[in-house]
């Protein structure tokens, strides 16, 4: 019986879709690894973009049979903490992802909450951040925003010709190393390089507009524009570029830590969004926030407990790979023993909201 006051271990939820990966999710979660299987959707009340709520692999995580969704309209301030609810309903106001790069993303954006608001009838719109876990090839780049200005008769041109060098050319590419966090605020164009591992935060929606389709599986001409046509979507691109000073915001480095400590894993312009805090409980323990969150432990092993234990359950035994999802009235949540792990959550209630290009 699922309850919302002890975290749930989650079956792998791995997700088809229209680019090569999914071997080294596998290899971290098990279930199916690739070649289509490069996602996996972890604690998702979410639904994919034009998915029959009822299908099967639409996204949503099953709990007992029981859509998370559903478990959280039933009890959300026992799931998502009394603060929470008012500022954002019954939503988490997150979707977390483990993502396996099998090939070059296309290069693609997300709307902003404005526009999503405007033309999408939905509250979030879709800024993301990656924390890289892994990888499979030696030099790995990923391409977050201008360089220079970008007129819209340029992106057109260029997705008439599907010119893919000289969109990435537009593009600032970065060198990602394993630890390392990159925010990427909606309306930037954006790529991942081939062999990535990707431990993905972003606003739970699935909102995806695309530049460069050619030589993917996706149907650009038909399903890269969120049915709202081309004239409208690329409305959603920020005309601003990133320079150095921007970037460097965008971007926290990941460093070794020894002993038990909690610590931020991404950049602080992340935060109007989400937090991913970085685990290592060393020889000792470390307390996550009480908040409702997902875990992803990536390496060792130990023991979890937790405040709201009343029924004797704990502690549980956890492990590299397992993922939970751990609802607020569980907290504080306690881990002890040699392992590390990323613990993400919705940002605060008392966050400042984001202040987007388009505001």
């Amino acid at each position: 019986m699922t309850t919302s006051t002890s975290p749930v271990l989650l079956p792998p939820n791995s997700i088809e879709h229209q680019y090569l990966g999914g071997d080294l999710i596998a290899a971290l979660r098990g279930g199916p690894g690739g070649p289509n299987r490069p996602e996996e959707w972890l604690g998702s009340a979410t639904t994919r973009f034009g998915a029959d709520p009822g299908a099967e692999n639409n996204g949503l995580t099953l709990i007992d049979g029981v859509p998370l969704r559903d478990l959280l309209e039933a009890a959300p301030e026992e799931w998502l903490g009394a603060e929470h609810v008012e500022r954002y309903g019954t939503s988490p106001a997150l979707l977390v992802k483990l993502l396996h790069a099998g090939q070059r993303l296309p290069v693609h954006l997300h709307p902003t909450r404005r526009f999503a608001q405007r033309h999408l009838d939905c509250p979030f719109g879709k800024s993301e951040a990656w924390l890289v876990l892994d990888r499979d090839r030696s030099d790995t780049t990923v391409w977050v925003g201008t360089n220079r200005p970008v007129e819209r008769a340029q992106w057109e041109e260029l997705m008439a010709a599907q010119d893919s060098d000289a969109m990435l050319e537009l593009l600032n590419p970065v060198t990602v190393e394993p630890g390392d966090g990159v925010f990427v605020p909606a309306g930037s164009p954006h790529a991942i390089g081939e062999g990535l591992v990707i431990l993905e935060l972003q606003e739970p929606t699935d909102f995806s507009i695309l530049l460069e389709w050619e030589g993917f599986e996706f149907d650009g001409p038909n399903d890269g524009h969120l049915d709202l046509g081309f004239d409208t979507a690329l409305g959603a691109i920020n005309p601003h570029p990133f320079g150095a000073d921007r970037l460097n915001e965008l971007i926290l480095r990941g460093s070794a830590t020894a002993g038990a400590t909690i610590g931020r894993a991404l950049p602080a312009t992340a935060d109007p969004y989400f937090e991913l805090h970085r685990c290592s409980a060393g020889t000792g323990s470390v307390t996550l926030p009480t908040t409702f969150g997902v875990l992803l432990l990536t390496d060792g092993s130990g023991t979890m407990t937790w405040a709201g234990d009343t029924d004797g359950a704990g502690p549980a035994t956890v492990e590299r790979g397992e993922a939970y999802v751990v609802p607020h009235a569980a907290g504080p949540v306690t881990l002890s023993g040699d392992l590390t792990g990323y613990f993400a959550t919705p940002s605060r209630p008392d966050t400042d909201p984001p202040v987007e290009f388009d505001a």
